[in-house]
């Protein structure tokens, strides 16, 4: 939400600055000698919104920490208890839940209406006694939603 709100201030400042420039020095002269140093910022706005829109964000940083999240869920499936961690890649974890079947993690600090976490389920969607609902994500992965 913060991050929306940094945006919209950029993009109103940037309205603002257009406005200045073209009563100040002759409207469209300005506009024409230095659109492209204009027309960067929305474009770099509309390509990072399209960006958020389709999930790109989530995904690298999935792909980032999946070294990480597939040597977990191997050590949890051999047996290993999951024990109490920090961090599972670039994920800083809140808590665990699970057995040698299926685990999941909340994941801090995230959701201002609700908690976000990723769970591994190699046999379909996660078995664990904790609340919420999971969504297929990639392979046995789920992201994990508690609301």
């Amino acid at each position: 939400m913060l991050v929306g709100v940094g945006w919209l201030s950029f993009g109103v400042g940037w309205l603002i600055v257009l406005g200045v420039v073209l009563v100040r020095r002759g409207r469209l002269v300005a506009l024409r000698r230095n659109w492209p140093f204009w027309a960067v910022p929305p474009l770099i706005l509309a390509l990072a919104g399209s960006l958020v829109y389709v999930g790109a964000p989530v995904r690298m940083r999935f792909e980032l920490s999946r070294s990480s999240l597939d040597h977990f869920a191997k050590t949890v499936s051999e047996g290993t208890p999951p024990g109490t961690r920090n961090w599972i890649g670039l994920y800083p974890v809140e808590y665990l839940e699970g057995s040698r079947r299926a685990f999941g993690f909340m994941i801090e600090d995230t959701g201002f209406f609700g908690r976000y976490g990723l769970a591994w389920s190699p046999k379909g969607e996660p078995d664990i006694d904790a609340p919420g609902y999971y969504r297929h994500f990639d392979g046995p992965w789920y992201i994990w939603i508690d609301d």
